[in-house]
Protein backbone atom coordinates (compact mmCIF):
# COMPACT_ATOMS: atom_id res chain seq x y z
CA UNK A 1 0.00 0.00 0.00
CA UNK A 2 1.12 3.91 -0.56
CA UNK A 3 0.31 7.11 -0.48
CA UNK A 4 1.86 9.56 -2.91
CA UNK A 5 2.88 12.47 -1.65
CA UNK A 6 2.13 14.92 -3.70
CA UNK A 7 4.84 17.93 -2.86
CA UNK A 8 7.28 19.79 -4.83
CA UNK A 9 10.33 19.14 -2.85
CA UNK A 10 12.29 22.11 -4.52
CA UNK A 11 9.93 24.95 -3.81
CA UNK A 12 10.97 27.82 -6.41
CA UNK A 13 11.75 30.86 -5.27
CA UNK A 14 9.49 32.84 -6.98
CA UNK A 15 6.29 30.39 -6.21
CA UNK A 16 7.27 31.01 -2.45
CA UNK A 17 4.28 32.64 -1.57
CA UNK A 18 2.12 32.09 1.61
CA UNK A 19 -0.90 30.29 -0.24
CA UNK A 20 1.80 27.77 -1.84
CA UNK A 21 3.70 27.53 1.92
CA UNK A 22 -0.05 26.69 3.43
CA UNK A 23 -0.89 24.20 0.58
CA UNK A 24 2.76 22.69 1.19
CA UNK A 25 1.96 22.45 4.91
CA UNK A 26 -1.42 21.17 4.51
CA UNK A 27 -0.49 18.47 2.19
CA UNK A 28 1.88 17.39 4.61
CA UNK A 29 -0.71 17.28 7.75
CA UNK A 30 -3.26 15.35 5.44
CA UNK A 31 -0.67 12.84 4.55
CA UNK A 32 0.30 12.81 7.48
CA UNK A 33 -2.87 11.88 8.97
CA UNK A 34 -3.13 8.95 6.09
CA UNK A 35 -0.41 7.34 8.03
CA UNK A 36 -2.26 7.21 11.39
CA UNK A 37 -4.84 6.06 9.66
CA UNK A 38 -3.02 3.08 8.31
CA UNK A 39 -1.56 2.23 11.62
CA UNK A 40 -4.99 2.20 13.67
CA UNK A 41 -6.10 -0.26 10.03
CA UNK A 42 -2.94 -2.60 11.33
CA UNK A 43 -4.08 -2.49 14.84
CA UNK A 44 -7.30 -3.40 13.70
CA UNK A 45 -5.99 -6.25 11.46
CA UNK A 46 -4.48 -7.53 14.59
CA UNK A 47 -7.23 -8.09 16.79
CA UNK A 48 -9.07 -9.74 13.67
CA UNK A 49 -6.56 -12.40 12.24
CA UNK A 50 -5.51 -13.18 16.58
CA UNK A 51 -7.84 -11.82 18.42
CA UNK A 52 -7.35 -10.80 22.45
CA UNK A 53 -4.80 -13.90 22.71
CA UNK A 54 -2.23 -11.95 20.93
CA UNK A 55 0.13 -10.75 23.34
CA UNK A 56 1.29 -7.71 21.27
CA UNK A 57 0.06 -4.72 20.39
CA UNK A 58 1.38 -1.72 18.03
CA UNK A 59 2.49 1.36 20.37
CA UNK A 60 3.32 4.74 19.75
CA UNK A 61 6.76 5.85 21.20
CA UNK A 62 8.02 9.88 20.81
CA UNK A 63 10.95 10.25 19.10
CA UNK A 64 11.75 14.05 20.29
CA UNK A 65 8.82 15.92 18.29
CA UNK A 66 8.06 12.61 16.07
CA UNK A 67 6.18 9.63 16.74
CA UNK A 68 7.29 6.25 15.61
CA UNK A 69 5.59 2.84 16.12
CA UNK A 70 6.55 -0.28 17.00
CA UNK A 71 5.94 -3.24 18.82
CA UNK A 72 5.09 -3.93 22.67
CA UNK A 73 3.91 -6.65 24.93
CA UNK A 74 0.33 -6.23 26.63
CA UNK A 75 1.44 -8.37 29.74
CA UNK A 76 2.70 -6.53 32.09
CA UNK A 77 4.49 -9.90 32.63
CA UNK A 78 6.73 -9.57 29.63
CA UNK A 79 9.25 -7.10 28.32
CA UNK A 80 7.31 -3.96 28.16
CA UNK A 81 9.98 -1.99 26.17
CA UNK A 82 9.05 -0.62 22.57
CA UNK A 83 10.80 -3.50 19.78
CA UNK A 84 11.12 -4.39 16.66
CA UNK A 85 10.35 -7.99 15.59
CA UNK A 86 13.76 -8.70 15.80
CA UNK A 87 14.21 -8.29 19.30
CA UNK A 88 14.83 -11.58 21.27
CA UNK A 89 11.53 -11.61 23.22
CA UNK A 90 9.54 -11.11 20.08
CA UNK A 91 11.32 -13.64 18.16
CA UNK A 92 10.68 -15.99 20.77
CA UNK A 93 7.05 -15.15 21.00
CA UNK A 94 6.39 -15.73 17.48
CA UNK A 95 8.38 -18.42 17.00
CA UNK A 96 4.85 -20.04 18.16
CA UNK A 97 2.70 -18.97 15.65
CA UNK A 98 2.18 -20.40 12.09
CA UNK A 99 4.29 -20.04 9.58
CA UNK A 100 0.94 -17.35 7.66
CA UNK A 101 0.77 -15.74 10.52
CA UNK A 102 4.21 -14.58 11.22
CA UNK A 103 4.53 -14.00 7.74
CA UNK A 104 1.82 -11.38 8.31
CA UNK A 105 3.20 -10.22 11.51
CA UNK A 106 6.41 -9.37 9.16
CA UNK A 107 4.47 -7.68 6.59
CA UNK A 108 2.94 -5.34 9.10
CA UNK A 109 6.22 -4.16 10.81
CA UNK A 110 7.67 -3.61 7.07
CA UNK A 111 4.75 -1.38 6.40
CA UNK A 112 5.63 0.41 9.98
CA UNK A 113 8.96 0.83 9.32
CA UNK A 114 8.18 2.45 6.02
CA UNK A 115 5.56 4.48 7.92
CA UNK A 116 8.02 5.43 10.55
CA UNK A 117 10.31 6.68 7.76
CA UNK A 118 7.63 8.59 6.01
CA UNK A 119 6.83 10.28 9.23
CA UNK A 120 10.14 11.32 10.02
CA UNK A 121 10.44 13.17 6.78
CA UNK A 122 7.23 14.71 6.72
CA UNK A 123 8.90 16.28 10.10
CA UNK A 124 11.79 17.48 8.83
CA UNK A 125 9.38 19.24 5.45
CA UNK A 126 7.74 21.04 8.24
CA UNK A 127 10.49 22.02 9.73
CA UNK A 128 11.90 23.00 6.76
CA UNK A 129 9.19 25.33 5.69
CA UNK A 130 9.14 26.74 8.86
CA UNK A 131 12.78 28.03 8.88
CA UNK A 132 12.31 29.38 5.92
CA UNK A 133 9.34 31.16 7.18
CA UNK A 134 11.48 32.39 10.18
CA UNK A 135 14.30 33.26 8.09
CA UNK A 136 12.08 35.31 5.33
CA UNK A 137 10.63 36.92 8.71
CA UNK A 138 13.79 38.03 10.39
CA UNK A 139 15.38 39.31 6.74
CA UNK A 140 12.31 41.60 6.36
CA UNK A 141 12.44 42.93 9.75
CA UNK A 142 16.44 43.60 9.53
CA UNK A 143 17.99 47.12 9.02
CA UNK A 144 19.29 46.30 5.35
Amino acid sequence: MTFPLNINLIIPFKDNKGERIKMYLSNIEVFKTQLFDRVEELKCELDSLFGDVFELSISARSDGSTKKFFWRFKSRKQDRTFNRLHAESVVEYLSKLHDDRKLRVKEMEVELIYINANLKVLKSLKDAVDQTKQDKQMLLQANI
